[in-house]
């Protein structure tokens, strides 16, 4: 089952007063309504039940709230509200999970951390006699953070110090 929109398609008004007419235009078809014929279209899509406008070389007009569609199964204004239901529905749900996807994406962008300058790191390894600052080992060396990063701590040298994989394990997120 398929409905497929009417691109360019539009209801237009002409004339004025009683003599209002509207057109249903899609591509070359072109549908009159005399008032009465609009107001009770207009009173269904009011309702959310799509209108059946004309049938032309096996296929129907529907007139739905959003827009103009061509079908050519056969369909009722039944089905082609679940259609339409069901189009709406999941262009919804693929809205939201986009929506999820780039609050994700954002919230890594956002939470890498800045990288230690060069010079801040020449700075603190000089300052710390290129050891560890807690229990003095010269290998496994690495740069750390006295405040870490998600709790508040930035990359300046009186925040960064240097540690050992251990003490630097054994320190983990904490403050101390």
């Amino acid at each position: 089952m398929s409905l497929r929109r009417v691109t360019g398609g539009e209801v237009v008004r002409t004339g004025f007063g009683i003599f209002a007419r509207h057109e249903v235009r899609a591509g070359h078809v072109v549908v009159r309504l005399d008032r009465r014929t609009f107001e009770r279209h207009r009173a269904a899509l009011d309702r959310g039940e799509p209108v059946d406008i004309t049938s032309e070389a096996g296929r129907t007009l529907w007139w739905a709230s959003d827009g103009l569609y061509w079908e050519d199964e056969g369909l009722d204004a039944e089905a082609v509200g679940l259609l339409l239901w069901d189009r709406q529905r999941r262009h919804d749900a693929r809205l939201d999970r986009l929506r999820k996807i780039r609050a994700a994406e954002e919230a890594v962008e956002g939470g890498r951390r800045a990288r230690i300058p060069d010079e801040v790191r020449a700075f603190v390894w000089h300052r710390d006699d290129g050891r560890c600052v807690r229990c003095g080992s010269e290998g496994d060396l690495q740069f750390d953070h006295v405040i870490p990063v998600v709790k508040g701590g930035g990359v300046a040298a009186e925040n960064i110090q240097v540690l050992c994989g251990d003490c630097n394990r054994r320190k983990s997120d904490s403050i101390v």
